[in-house]
């Protein structure tokens, strides 16, 4: 037999490897200029993943001996992108203070801290002081200091607000009008200068507003002068100790979970740190919160086993009212009700949101020409639970007649026959062998079903906000609140800032519970399919 030539390393390359070469070079000059870029935004995981996703796909598409993982790779990729990181940042996140006050990171936290001005003493110099006004109470401060001639322009504000921006160094770059070119401008950006006589009708108000400039403050002390008192780096930090110096207290401040705190007191910013399982213990334990989880697990338990019941029950009904091949107008019925199916829910959400409105809702119209009273559906707790119960049904009960549908169509007709011929009636056919056969290709379906109501937030979230509030409560929740709608409430909505961390946690909890009821569903669906599946 000839020998076969080996040629293939002087046969030239094909054009679809230029092609992957092409592709990877562009990925590789896209993560060598992302990596910086995530380092400096303190990001290290993100970028020695993308270092990572970056040298898989030169090793896979270059080497032929990994040629076979080629179309395993990307999907990989993406998988922990979307789908792995987001876990194990939301399990990192339930162990850390992340919240509104601890979000930025402790070189930040410096940062800022260093930035905060402390007035010097109250033995300034002085300064000479113009007022403008626009016509509208809105007043200007022109500041004059007599010993070093710098002029600042700015907005004052309270003795007891917060700190504003600093005024304006020098006038260039305003709209000056000096007629007289006695160096106190008649107006200024559109400001009238106001005369003397004027300012003692606004004494009062002038002697509660004070001006900051670029390196301290000026308060009135006459209509017409101020004392102006620099300013000192209040917090000095001291690298070498790690210890932050609070130089108007003249105490060194101690670190706590996350936070300087100075002679007892905590101060703000913070930022990020692991603090282990206390979230989590918060979440199980804390009264204020404990009562509210109880009250709302055991409506959400209600909600979704409620929901997958009803849709079932009514998916079936019309599934089995259908079956016969003599009823006439099969086609037509089963358009009509996969109608709900076919419209998004949030859509459908909000159209029942007005349908069910007291006053002025379709439902209660048709209630009233029948000669009944208007039933609060949003307002009453009781009611609005019925009400979450009726749209979901609405929106879920196609999805179940399609399932029944399909399965019924899989059940042997033989077995049926064999039944009544055997002598049972149809109620007992139905219970005895349709409705066990169903479940044998349903129960999965109705699990999934299950999971996704127990975390079905566009509905509540739509249709009834949570509500009707529970008044008195310790922490804001409402009577149809499920566990994902009150993690989303008392984390971001509850008006006293964020609270990733405890947000996180009660996220990792609500993964659990479904995972273990999901892995009770299908141990009983193994069992029925055990008895039922032959």
């Amino acid at each position: 037999m000839a020998r076969r030539l080996d040629t293939s390393a002087s046969s030239p390359r094909s054009i679809s490897f230029w092609i992957v070469v092409a592709v990877l070079a562009v990925v590789d000059a896209l993560s060598i200029a992302a990596v910086p870029i995530l380092f400096a935004a303190d990001q290290k995981a993100l970028a020695f993943f993308l270092i990572g996703a970056a040298f898989a796909m030169n090793v896979v598409y270059l080497v032929p001996a990994t040629r076979a993982s080629r179309w395993i790779l990307p999907g990989f990729i993406f998988m922990a992108l979307f789908v792995i990181w987001p876990v194990l940042f939301t399990a990192y996140v339930s162990l850390t203070n992340w919240a509104t006050g601890n979000i930025l990171t402790k070189a930040q936290v410096i940062e800022q801290l260093e930035e905060i001005p402390v007035a010097g003493g109250d033995d300034g110099g002085s300064g000479f002081l113009n007022v403008y006004d626009d016509g509208t109470g809105d007043l200007r401060f022109l500041i004059t200091d007599p010993e070093s001639g710098d002029v600042y322009f700015g907005i004052p504000r309270d003795k007891d607000g917060e700190v504003a921006d600093a005024a304006t160094a020098g006038l260039e770059g305003l709209d000056v009008v000096d007629a007289d070119a006695d160096g106190t401008p008649e107006s200024i950006d559109g400001f009238e200068l106001v005369p003397t006589l004027g300012l003692f009708s606004i004494a009062e108000q002038l002697g509660e507003l004070v001006l900051d400039l670029p390196n301290g403050i000026a308060t009135v002390q006459t209509v017409s002068q101020v004392s102006i008192v620099q300013s000192t780096q209040r917090y000095v930090y001291d690298e070498a100790r790690d210890v932050l110096i609070d130089t108007q207290l003249n105490v060194e401040c101690v670190e706590f979970e996350g936070n300087f705190v100075c002679d007892g007191k905590e101060v703000n910013p913070g930022w990020r740190v692991v603090i282990g399982a206390d979230n989590f213990r918060d979440a199980l334990t804390r009264p204020e919160l404990l009562k509210p989880l109880i009250e709302i697990f055991t409506w959400n338990m209600v909600f979704a086993l409620g929901s997958v019941g009803l849709t079932f029950a009514l998916g079936l009904m019309l599934a089995l009212a259908i079956q016969p091949e003599k009823m006439k107008g099969r086609a037509f019925y089963r358009s009509v009700f996969i109608i709900p199916y076919a419209i998004p829910p949030f859509i459908s959400s909000v159209v029942w949101r007005g349908l069910l409105n007291t006053e002025f809702g379709q439902v209660n119209d048709l209630l009233g020409n029948l000669g009944a009273s208007a039933i609060p559906w949003l307002q009453d707790p009781n009611w609005a639970k019925a009400a979450v119960l009726l749209v979901n049904l609405w929106l879920g009960f196609p999805y179940m007649f399609l399932i029944a549908s399909g399965a019924l169509q899989s059940i042997p007709q033989e077995l049926t026959e064999a039944a009544v011929v055997d002598g049972a009636s149809a109620r007992q056919v139905f219970w005895r062998v349709t409705l066990p056969l169903l479940l044998v290709s349903t129960a999965p379906l109705l699990i999934g079903s299950f999971a996704f109501n127990f975390n079905n937030f566009v509905l509540i979230f739509i249709l009834t906000q949570g509500g009707p509030p529970v008044i008195g409560a310790p922490v804001p929740y409402g009577s149809t609140d499920i566990l994902i709608s009150f993690v989303f409430d008392l984390a971001f909505s509850s008006g006293r800032g964020s609270n990733f961390g405890l947000a996180s946690a009660y996220t990792i909890l609500i993964f659990v519970l479904v995972a273990l009821f999901s892995a009770i569903g299908f141990r009983a669906s193994r069992s029925l399919e055990e008895v039922y599946g032959d």
